[in-house]
C-alpha cells in the first residue's frame, strides 16, 4: 500500500486574545512537506481575516499568491523535517483584530502529492484567530474637536478629530464612533483602523467615506474612516454636536458634547483644554476653519 497523504493535522494560533507582539502562525501536518509555494507566500498567507476571501481566490490561482497587498510581511520558515511551516510577523500585529490563516490545496507534500485537508480532502484550508490588547503602556483616546457644520458637499468635510494623551500606542481597530440622534438614540460606525497606530501625543482625522482630502492637514496625522460615505451618517448642523468614543468592549472612552452641552457652531467645536473634561466651560467655537489635526 502506498504512504498515506500528508495532512494537515493542526493550524495555529486560534482563538480570541493572542497577543499581537508574539504571533506565530503555523501549519503542522502529518508529513513533510516541499518548501515550494510556502516560503515564498503563494500558497501560504495571513491576512487580516477581512481579506481571506481575496487571499483564497490568489492562492488557489495559477499564479499564486506572491505580492498580495493584504498579506502581513512575514519570515516564513519550515521545520520539524518539514511537517511545520511558520509564519512570523515582521512586525507586530495591530491589536482587537481578526487574522487568517491560508493554505492552498495546491500546496505539495514533499513526495509530490497534494497536501490534503484534515478531513482528506482536497482543499484549501483557512483559520483564524483574534489578537488581543497591544503591550505596553496604556493610550488615551480623546475626542478633541468635531466639525459637523462643512462646506459643500458636506460629506466630504465633517471630521472628528481624536487625541492620544496617553504614553501608549492608540491602536482604533474595534473602536467605534456614536452620535446622539434627533430622537435620543445612538447611532454608530465602525472606525476602519488605518495601518498606522496613533503615537502618544499624535492626532487622527477621523472622516467619512466621501472625505475629499479639502484640508491642509500636518505631517503625520493618521486618516481614519467611519461610515462609507457622511461621517456617522452626516452631523446634523441645527443641534449641538454629541459624539462619544466606544472602545472594543462598548465603553464610552470619551466624549465631546455629551448630554446637548456643546455649542452650535459654524464650523467645529473643540476642547479648550485637550486633557480637559467634556463639560460646558471646556468647549468651544474653533476659530475660523477650525484646526483639524492640530492640538
Amino acid at each position: 500500500m502506498p504512504d498515506p497523504h500528508a495532512r494537515v493535522a493542526e493550524l495555529s494560533p486560534s482563538g480570541a486574545g493572542v497577543a499581537p507582539e508574539a504571533v506565530e502562525a503555523a501549519v503542522t501536518f502529518t508529513a513533510p512537506v516541499a518548501k515550494e509555494g510556502l516560503l515564498d507566500g503563494s500558497r501560504l498567507v495571513l491576512v487580516p481575516a477581512a481579506d481571506a476571501a481575496d487571499a483564497l481566490t490568489a492562492v488557489e490561482s495559477e499564479a499564486g499568491a506572491s505580492g498580495l497587498a493584504a498579506a502581513v510581511p512575514v519570515e516564513a520558515a519550515l521545520e520539524d523535517g518539514g511537517m511545520r511551516a511558520t509564519l512570523r510577523p515582521r512586525a507586530m500585529l495591530r491589536g482587537y483584530t481578526e487574522y487568517a490563516l491560508v493554505l492552498s490545496s495546491r500546496a505539495l507534500a514533499a513526495d509530490g502529492r497534494a497536501v490534503l485537508d484534515a478531513q482528506g480532502r482536497p482543499r484549501a484550508t483557512v483559520g483564524t484567530f483574534e489578537t488581543g490588547a497591544i503591550p505596553g503602556p496604556p493610550p488615551r483616546p480623546a475626542v478633541t474637536e468635531v466639525r459637523a457644520d462643512a462646506a459643500t458637499p458636506e460629506a466630504g468635510g465633517e471630521y472628528v478629530e481624536l487625541a492620544n494623551l496617553g504614553d501608549g500606542l492608540l491602536d482604533l481597530a474595534g473602536f467605534r464612533l456614536a452620535k446622539r440622534t434627533a430622537t435620543g438614540a445612538l447611532s454608530s460606525c465602525a472606525i476602519v483602523a488605518p495601518a498606522e497606530l496613533v503615537a502618544p501625543g499624535a492626532v487622527a482625522l477621523v472622516v467619512g467615506g466621501a472625505y475629499d482630502h479639502r484640508y491642509a492637514l500636518p505631517a503625520g496625522i493618521v486618516l481614519a474612516t467611519c461610515g462609507g460615505s457622511a461621517l456617522l451618517g452626516g452631523l446634523a448642523n441645527d443641534r449641538p454636536p454629541e459624539v462619544l468614543l466606544l472602545d472594543p468592549g462598548g465603553a464610552t472612552v470619551s466624549s465631546l458634547g455629551a448630554g446637548g452641552i456643546a455649542p452650535i457652531c459654524q464650523a467645529a467645536v473643540a476642547r479648550l483644554d485637550p486633557a480637559g473634561p467634556d463639560a460646558a466651560e471646556n468647549l468651544v467655537c474653533a476659530e475660523g476653519e477650525g484646526s483639524p489635526g492640530s492640538l
